[in-house]
């Protein structure tokens, strides 16, 4: 009997980087699925950056359509109807993508997946800070009925999308995951004299794009606080976006010069992030963030606000505090920073429990999904609750 030939997927996203939580799922999943023997490809919307080897070595084909403007972007349907004949199955990540991604699947006549990220859509805004939130839920109304499938990557999600008109029905429940043994694996190869930090020094990491919900500028003022009581503790940024240049004329207000380093985006985080005594997580919204994930694998204890799904993700195994409470921030990291051993046990429970995510389990259910929807199975009949 003739072996059954590959799936063919269409992954659409705005911009493929290996920076932002959404953007490294994706890239997580996409390489899962290319060892399975899937044919991939990633469709930019606007553009791919920075050194992707790592997916084009497993033979994804990444495609540039090069509308970086609103007003331009819906002249992507054309090419990503074309890339969607070719594809047996699509799968749109955020927004603008699960509008144009599932449009052009509709026009295809293929079935389409929504991953969405966000548990607030006050955060979600244009490059001008105008609010999304309508526009978005005008689109998940008007388009659910040709969507197969909606992923909530985090618990706190299927309100949100049940308020905009995405039918419970459609709603699935995949967490994020990371590669354990693959993050442990690249997690060599800098040391701290390389990024200018004291052998010795106390250390606290943030990773992730400078928005606002990131909340970088927050750690930045709750970490001069924690130097009054840890005089040589050190703070590291890793990550670029639009209010970088507002974090570092802070941290100029500050006289923090010494002891605050922006990195920039850089595509050695597991190494980076093993430097790191204490990661950080300040946001004031998030779903299901992977740089949680990542710091737990690592053994980096996590202080992280208690946003999303962080509290059930953490476990034991970190600390977590209310959001928008920087005296809060402020006294989590002292204590941890000052306490070598309870950073060393929360670091035991955390490699323990990131094994819980691992992106095989991920993708086990994103490839049960895929092959619902190209069955004509529902959604929830192909995905039994996570033991």
């Amino acid at each position: 009997m003739d072996s059954p030939q590959p799936r063919k997927v269409l992954f659409v996203i705005n911009v493929l980087a290996l920076q932002g939580g959404a953007e490294v799922q994706l890239t997580h999943l996409a390489r899962e699925f290319a060892r399975r023997g899937y044919g991939v490809t990633i469709a930019c919307i606007s553009e791919s950056w920075g050194d992707l080897h790592l997916l084009t070595d497993l033979g994804i084909e990444i495609v540039e359509l090069g509308y970086k403007t609103r007003a331009t972007r819906w002249r992507a349907i054309p090419r990503l109807t074309r890339l969607a004949r070719q594809a047996e199955i699509i799968h749109c990540t955020m927004w603008d993508p699960s509008l144009w991604g599932r449009i052009a699947a509709i026009l295809a006549r293929r079935p389409v997946v929504v991953a969405d990220h966000a548990t607030d859509r006050s955060v979600q805004v244009a490059a001008n800070g105008a609010p999304r939130a309508g526009w978005i839920a005008l689109h998940n109304r008007l388009l659910d009925p040709f969507t197969f499938a909606t992923v909530a990557c985090a618990t706190s999600q299927p309100p949100v999308l049940r308020a905009e008109g995405v039918s419970p029905e459609k709603i699935v429940h995949i967490a994020n995951g990371i590669p354990v043994d693959e993050i442990l694996a690249r997690a060599t190869g800098v040391t701290r004299e390389q990024i200018g930090v004291p052998a010795r020094a106390p250390l606290a990491m943030q990773v992730g794009i400078f928005r606002l919900e990131k909340n970088q500028i927050g750690a930045l003022e709750a970490f001069a606080g924690v130097r009054e009581q840890v005089l040589e503790a050190h703070l590291v940024f890793v990550g670029d976006g639009r209010l970088r240049e507002q974090v570092e004329r802070r941290a100029a207000e500050l006289g923090a010069g010494e002891w605050v380093h922006f990195l920039g985006a850089r595509g050695d985080v597991p190494a980076l992030l093993a430097l790191a005594d204490v990661m950080l997580l300040p946001s004031h919204g998030d779903a299901m963030p992977m740089t949680v994930l990542e710091a737990m694998a690592l053994g980096v204890p996590v202080i992280a606000t208690d946003v999303g799904d962080v509290r059930l993700v953490l476990g034991d195994a970190g600390v977590v505090v209310a959001p928008r409470d920087p005296d809060a921030l402020r006294q989590a990291c002292v204590e941890l920073l000052s306490s070598p051993a309870a950073g060393e046990r929360l670091a035991a429970r955390g490699q323990m429990r990131s094994r819980e995510f691992d992106a095989f389990a991920m993708t086990e259910r994103y490839a049960a999904l895929f092959e619902a929807a190209l069955s004509g199975q529902r959604p929830h009949a192909a995905l039994p609750a996570r033991s």
